[in-house]
């Protein structure tokens, strides 16, 4: 009984090796340990739900400025977003491994007149069953899940290129409103300066109170503003934190300068980039592939599968061993999986001209944002090399002329006014400009200069309680 039982489990073991994991490295550059690749916190995160890294700001250095690719890695590694899609990559992963096992063996007992009065029982058997996929089924389901699995690493790159954008545009913002606020302070000590020299000049007799009245409105729109342009500084730097994966506002100096011009190629080369880097692109030509895969597998499930199945049988009443052996198949008359393969290949279909729309959709996107950065870049420039210079060279004929008693205080008044109001209009531009460039940069995904980290450098930033 010993023998039977050893040689059943023998067996058994024997046909179950063949139903091991495969072993395949199946993440290469540049999604090898994704999880490492910026240092993500998603074991604290896990270890203690309540404990994750926007709410750690005692585990966050300080840094003396902070740069625009210095937010862009802060915002990588604390990105609850970028850790979800990377997460994503290996689930897909895992279910390329799943779909290359083969089915499990089963084991088999089966008696005969056990228990008889006789004290003789009947017959006992032990049988190993196999399941045997043919038509390489196995083969192209893990095409199949591969493909998924490309389609994930490809959505994990378009979501670190999104959180990039989403920084970038935070942090010029941020810059824009820094540089506003300072000009409204400028506009108001003017304000200040033009009620003043109103007043004097009603007190002498040489103006009216309708100026004095006139400057008292300036005054106050000037203090409005002001006020206004300071919540937008305080919001813009909470926004920035967000948008960095933090929680309170950024209290470190920025470091770029707000009119730092972004350097775009231009509009065919940007196309050109667009519709062959972008992961939009990359994921529609994945699902042509995918369906295309999933077509395959489904005519390799028309294939019928063969079950297996041998095992020692021993008679108790002829006291004999002997071996079963047994192969059944089924038989393909009704189902030939003829439906999955019409479905098959309707996606195929589906799946071809899901390129065209998405290419037909990003050459759209990039026209319109090209259009958005063109505008903003003429305008910067025309502020920068016409209207600034005039209005700094009318101030300076102004000051003059005052100086030579030729001009009165309030017209050199209002030509720093003016002087000032163009320099926020310059900024507004400057915002815009940075803005619509993020958006095209996004869209590319060619160019990442924040994956290029300082040696030994980990940024971190501060923010407040």
């Amino acid at each position: 009984m010993t023998t039977r039982v050893l040689s059943g489990l023998g067996l058994c073991l024997m046909l179950g090796g063949c139903a091991g994991p495969l072993d395949r490295a199946w993440d290469e550059a540049p999604f090898r340990s994704i999880q490492d690749r910026y240092a993500l916190a998603q074991d604290r995160a896990t270890a203690d739900p309540g404990v994750g890294t926007p709410n750690a700001p005692a585990q966050i250095h300080a840094l003396e400025q902070l740069s625009v690719n210095d937010a862009i890695r802060i915002a990588i590694a604390n990105s609850p977003r970028l850790r979800r899609a990377g997460y994503r990559v290996d689930s897909a992963t895992g279910r390329v491994t799943q779909a290359g096992l083969h089915p499990n063996p089963s084991l088999r007992f089966e008696g005969e007149s056990l228990g008889a009065e006789s004290g003789r029982g009947g017959e006992t058997s032990y049988r190993i069953e196999q399941e045997i996929v043919l038509g390489s089924r196995l083969k192209h389901a893990r095409e199949v899940a591969d493909a998924d699995r490309l389609t994930a690493q490809a959505q994990y790159l378009g979501e670190e290129f999104a959180v990039a954008s989403r920084v970038t545009r935070a942090y010029h913002a941020a810059l824009a409103a820094r540089d506003r606020l300072a000009r409204r302070q400028d506009l108001t000590d003017l304000a200040e300066e033009l009620l003043r020299a109103a007043t004097a000049q009603v007190n002498a007799g040489s103006a009216t109170e309708q100026d004095r009245l006139r400057a008292e409105v300036v005054r106050e729109q000037a203090q409005i503003e002001l006020e206004a342009a300071r919540l937008s500084a305080d919001a813009s730097r909470w926004a920035l934190a967000s948008a960095m994966g933090l929680e309170g506002a950024m209290l470190v100096p920025l470091s770029t300068e707000v009119q730092s011009l972004p350097d775009i190629p231009d509009k065919l080369r940007l196309i050109d980039a667009v519709l062959d880097s972008s992961s939009r692109s990359s994921v529609a030509r994945i699902a042509v592939q995918r369906a295309q895969r999933a077509h395959r597998l489904a005519r390799a499930q028309a294939t019928p599968t063969l079950v297996a199945s041998a095992g020692p049988r021993y008679s108790d009443t002829d006291n004999e061993t002997t071996m079963d052996v047994g192969v059944g198949v089924e038989i393909p008359i009704f189902d030939r999986n003829q439906g999955a393969i019409r479905s098959a290949i309707a996606e195929r279909l589906s799946a071809a001209e899901s390129v065209n729309i998405v290419r037909l959709e990003l050459i759209d996107e990039v026209t319109r944002a090209w259009s958005s950065y063109e505008t903003a870049r003429l305008t910067t420039a025309r502020y920068r090399d016409h209207l600034l210079p005039k209005a700094d060279r009318t101030l300076s004929l102004t000051r003059k002329a005052y100086e030579r008693g030729k001009s009165d205080y309030l017209r050199l008044l209002d030509a720093q006014q003016v002087v000032v109001e163009s320099q926020i209009a310059y900024i507004d531009a400057l915002q815009r400009l940075h803005e619509s460039a993020a958006e095209l940069r996004s869209l590319a995904q060619t160019d990442a200069p924040w994956r290029e980290s300082r040696p030994g450098d980990e940024p971190r930033a501060e923010v407040s309680p």
